[in-house]
């Protein structure tokens, strides 16, 4: 009698710890799939507002990258074409002005690593500007240097002949 009672309190035992798992399962399963439906509706529209908003800077920094080309062209051709020689400082006034310009947008969007292009090109011409003026001040110090040197020598060679005049 033993062994049967001890048979049914098992199967028993069985069949309440099946049914326990099951309800756990149901549960569990119920809970998890509840959380990745209702969080994941949300953070998709999320994703499609981030996607959305990344793709109007996008569209943004490409507008004024076709605006400026325009001005960073220009800029090129006057620097390229100016001439210390002509003494026209609203030219060089105007170079400058429309460098900072070109700068400002970087510090003005200085988040967004895209506009770094716009302050390197500032550099750049900056740079390229003051090359330019550095070397036209050379070039003229190497004609005045050179008409000094062909006076002396004119002055020298005066010197000689009076020497010779007076020695005969």
């Amino acid at each position: 009698m033993k062994q049967k009672t001890k048979n049914t309190s098992n199967r028993r035992e069985k069949t309440i710890g099946l049914i326990y798992v099951s309800m756990l399962f149901i549960v569990v399963t119920f809970i998890c799939g509840w959380c990745l439906f209702y969080y994941t509706d949300g953070s998709n529209e999320t994703r499609k507002e981030f996607v959305i908003a990344k793709m109007d800077r996008i569209r943004a920094f490409q507008n004024v990258q076709a605006e400026q080309i325009m001005i960073v062209d220009s800029i090129y051709n006057k620097i390229k074409s100016f001439n210390l020689g002509v003494n026209a400082s609203y030219e060089e006034n105007d170079i400058k002005f429309y460098l900072n310009d070109i700068k400002k947008l970087h510090e003005d969007n200085s988040y967004d690593g895209r506009y770094k292009i716009f302050s390197q090109v500032s550099g750049f011409y900056s740079m390229w500007f003051a090359d330019k003026k550095e070397l036209w001040s050379k070039q003229q110090n190497i004609v005045r240097f050179q008409k000094n040197l062909e006076e002396c020598r004119i002055g020298l060679e005066k010197k000689k002949d009076e020497l010779k005049n007076s020695k005969k």
